[in-house]
């Protein structure tokens, strides 16, 4: 079974009605879809974090730039 991110996901969130109902077309497979559906939320998790903490690091420098450029 080839899983894809948009069998279980809207975007990054996780879509609860096609999880089961890939459980219910599946049933054997359930612990190999959980598995695959965990670490899509991990992948997620670090991503949204990584993307905030280069926005908060942009913000910083762009900061500093207009204190540097923009002074009377």
């Amino acid at each position: 079974m080839e899983r894809k991110t948009a069998d279980f996901f809207d975007w990054d969130k996780v879509n609860m009605s096609k999880v089961m109902q890939q459980f219910s077309q599946h049933p054997d497979k359930m612990d190999q879809i959980m598995e695959y559906v965990i670490g899509k939320v991990e992948h997620f998790t670090e991503f949204r974090t990584k993307k905030e903490h280069l926005k908060e690091k942009y913000d910083h420098k762009l900061k500093d730039l207009y204190a540097e450029y923009m002074e009377e």
